[in-house]
């Protein structure tokens, strides 16, 4: 429900100018933000939270303001930044503070998917129709809702693939007049299902495993673990964090094959 949300309020609100993009962006920024260190485990989750949301933002203004595409160029730069900032806030914890290296880990990763929200704004900077924001879309959540079903990986895994690249296909034949073409369509489905599926495999070991684990070392029980993986925050990251990533999917591929 998170993904279905979260997707289409953007691909919506790409129909109706920057202001609702840019909103429906800072959405999915924002529940990225709140959900990720609470996933991680982060020992100053407010901070890092903050941390995320605001370099999130920063990414897309950058993004709007950058005269010529591909309107990336900034967030290089700005990944850079919050490498800094991340080393500061584990220093200011203390030398001796316990699981640094993974805390920051964590904490960069986060950063580059928060950064990567701002994908969305650029696609809607590239000239032409939307058809591969809506395509794009459409994939992630019908291959979320694959990976969504009660079955090991091994099974839900194809099926993401195999049900984005139909979804992208389906959804590219409805563009009668579209950009992409049915063939781009599906490639795009087909990337986006192997990366809903790439994400969900990662993020849901990480909900339901000992990672970085401060708060599940008290106890070790499988009762916590599940209790993490239900909790409200880890399925808003794991949720928006495949749409975050998509973003990047769709800009690349609608500047190849939409505005060579």
């Amino acid at each position: 429900m998170v993904t279905l949300g979260l997707a289409a309020a953007l691909g919506v609100s790409h129909f109706f100018g920057f202001g609702p993009v840019g909103v429906a962006a800072a959405v999915v920024v924002a529940a990225f933000a709140y959900g990720w260190p609470r996933l991680t485990d982060s020992p100053q989750p407010r901070v890092t939270s903050l941390m995320l949301f605001g370099f999130g933002l920063v990414g897309m203004v950058s993004v709007w303001l950058v005269p010529e595409l591909p309107y990336l160029e900034w967030l290089p730069i700005l990944t850079g930044i919050g490498l800094l900032w991340a080393f500061l806030q584990n220093l200011a914890r203390g030398v001796e503070a316990k699981d640094a290296v993974a805390n920051v880990s964590a904490q960069v990763s986060g950063l580059v998917i928060s950064l990567a929200t701002a994908s969305w704004v650029a696609g809607f900077r590239v000239p032409g129709d939307r058809e591969a924001v809506v395509v794009g879309l459409v994939a992630i959540i019908l291959a979320q809702f694959a990976t969504a079903m009660p079955w090991p990986a091994r099974y839900t895994s194809p099926l993401a693939v195999g049900i984005g690249l139909l979804g992208g296909g389906a959804t590219g034949a409805l563009f009668s007049s579209g950009s992409l073409g049915i063939l781009t369509a599906m490639l795009l489905g087909a990337i986006l299902g192997l990366l809903v599926a790439s994400v969900d495999r990662m993020l849901g070991m990480i909900a339901d495993s000992r990672y970085q684990a401060r708060k599940l070392r008290e106890s070790r029980t499988l009762e916590d673990a599940k209790a993490k993986a239900r909790r409200a925050a880890v399925h808003l990251a794991i949720g928006a964090a495949p749409i975050a990533l998509g973003g990047i999917v769709v800009h690349v591929l609608a500047r190849i094959f939409v505005f060579r």
